[in-house]
C-alpha cells in the first residue's frame, strides 16, 4: 500500500515514545501475515522518502534495510515478529532518550494505532518546523490560464474562483458569465450569459453553483449537471463579492454595502446575518472547521473570524495597502491567503496571523489553493488566471 506524506518530515527531530514503538509492533504482529507485501510496499516507501532528505539519517535508512531485509528472510510466524520486536525495541530504547533531548518540537499525541497510524501522523508532521516550505519557491506563475478577450476562453476582469477537483470555476466578470477551464488551462464550458451581470462571487455544493451578482444584488443557484438557472433572489444583499457554502448547504455571502455576512438556505432562503456591528466592507468569506473567515476592507484589522453562531472570536492581520478588494482562501496547514488587491500581492500568513511569504501579483483578485498547495489566483487587471 504505497502511502503519500509530506516532503518536508521533520527527521531530525522526533520524540518518540515507548507507546509508539509497542503500537506500531503489536500492529505489525496482528497484520504480518495478511499484509508482508503491503508492508514492504510501506517500508520501501519510507525509505524512499527518508533518503530524498538531505538531512537523512543514515542509522534511519540502515535501520529501513534491515527491516526490509528481515521481511523478506522472515517465514512470517508469529514467535519471528515478536523476536523480531523485540530486538527492534532494545535498539530503540536508547534512541527514545537521544531524541527527546534532540527535539525542539514535542511529538503530538499518538492516539491512534500501528504502522498506519504512525504513518498518518508522519504525514502531518509536515506542517510543525516549516510550515513556508510549500510556498518557499513561489515567485512566479507557472502556469497562465485565458486571456484577455471575450470568445470562449478569453477573460475580461475576472473575479471569484471555485475549484472541483481539476476543474476551475471562474467569474468572468466583465464578460457576464462563468467559464469552466481544466487545471491544466483548458477550456471546457461556459454558461450564464443570460442570467448574469457583473458575477463576482462563485460557490459550489453538491449539483449546485451558486453566483453572486454584483451590479444587480442578485444571488443566484444553477444545476452543476445542466447549468441551468434554478432561482435567484434579488435586494436582500447590496453589494455582494465573495461568497462560500458550509458543510449543511448553507449559503454566506459578502454583503459589503450591508456591512455584514448574510447566510441563505441551499434554497436561497434568507436566514441570518453575522458581524453587523463589526464589519466594514467584507470582501470575501470562507469557512473552516466551522470558523467562519472574513476579509475586511477595515484600516484596522482585515481577518475575522467567527463562530458558526456569529460570534466575533479574533481579528488580526493588518495589511498594508488595503484600499479595497481582498480575498482570502485556507490551505490543508490552516494557514490564511489573501490577495491584496492594491498591494499588488499574495500574502500567507500562519493562522496565528505570522507572515510567512508574499508573491508579486498584478491587482489579485479570487483565490483558491488546491490539496498539492497550487495557488490559483485572478489577476483582474491582466485578465487572466495564474497558477503558482
Amino acid at each position: 500500500m504505497a502511502t503519500k506524506y509530506s516532503d518536508e518530515i521533520p527527521t531530525d527531530s522526533f520524540e518518540l515514545t515507548e507507546q509508539m514503538i509497542h503500537s506500531t509492533f503489536e500492529k505489525i504482529i496482528r497484520i504480518a501475515i495478511e499484509r508482508k507485501d503491503q508492508l514492504l510496499v510501506q517500508l520501501f516507501d519510507m525509505k524512499q522518502d527518508y533518503l530524498r532528505k538531505e538531512n537523512t539519517r543514515k542509522k534511519r535508512v540502515a535501520d529501513l534495510e534491515k527491516m526490509i531485509q528481515q521481511f523478506n528472510e522472515t517465514s512470517i510466524q508469529e514467535n519471528e515478529i515478536v523476536k523480531f520486536q523485540g530486538e527492534q525495541m532494545l535498539q530503540t530504547r536508547a534512541e527514545i532518550q537521544k531524541y527527546e533531548k534532540e527535539t525542539p518540537v514535542p511529538f503530538p499525541s499518538f492516539n491512534t494505532e500501528g504502522l498506519d497510524g504512525l504513518l498518518e501522523q508522519l504525514e502531518k508532521l509536515g506542517s510543525i518546523q516549516d510550515i513556508a516550505v510549500p510556498y518557499r519557491n513561489k515567485t512566479e506563475p507557472i502556469r497562465r490560464i485565458g486571456k484577455y478577450g471575450s470568445k470562449k476562453g478569453e477573460l475580461f476582469r475576472p473575479y471569484g474562483l471555485a475549484l472541483d477537483g481539476d476543474k476551475i470555476y471562474i467569474a468572468d466578470t466583465f464578460n457576464d458569465r462563468i467559464q469552466i477551464f481544466s487545471t491544466e488551462g483548458k477550456f471546457i464550458q461556459e454558461f450564464g450569459k443570460v442570467e448574469l451581470y457583473n458575477p463576482s462571487g462563485i460557490a459550489l455544493y453538491k449539483e449546485w453553483v451558486f453566483i453572486s451578482n454584483l451590479e444587480f444584488n442578485f444571488i443566484l443557484k444553477f444545476s452543476k449537471t445542466n447549468y441551468k438557472l434554478i432561482k435567484s433572489v434579488k435586494g436582500v444583499v447590496s453589494f455582494p463579492l465573495g461568497l462560500t457554502t458550509d458543510t449543511n448547504g448553507e449559503v454566506l455571502v459578502a454583503d459589503c454595502d450591508n456591512n455584514r455576512i448574510a447566510v441563505f438556505s441551499s434554497d436561497l432562503e434568507y436566514i441570518r446575518e453575522i458581524g453587523k456591528d463589526k464589519l466594514i466592507k467584507p470582501r470575501d468569506v470562507k469557512i473552516n472547521n466551522n470558523n467562519i473567515f472574513v476579509a475586511d476592507n477595515n484600516k484596522i484589522n482585515n481577518i475575522h473570524i467567527f463562530s458558526k453562531s456569529g460570534d466575533l472570536l479574533k481579528s488580526f492581520i493588518k495589511l498594508e495597502n488595503v484600499k479595497e478588494f481582498i480575498f482570502l482562501c485556507l490551505d490543508l496547514y490552516n494557514n490564511i491567503i489573501i490577495s491584496d488587491y492594491f498591494g499588488k500581492s499574495i500574502n500567507i500568513f500562519t493562522e496565528d496571523g505570522q507572515l510567512i511569504h508574499k508573491i508579486k501579483c498584478i491587482y489579485p483578485t479570487g483565490i483558491i489553493v488546491n490539496n498539492n498547495f497550487d495557488i490559483i489566483c485572478a489577476s483582474f487587471r491582466d485578465k487572466v488566471i495564474n497558477i503558482y
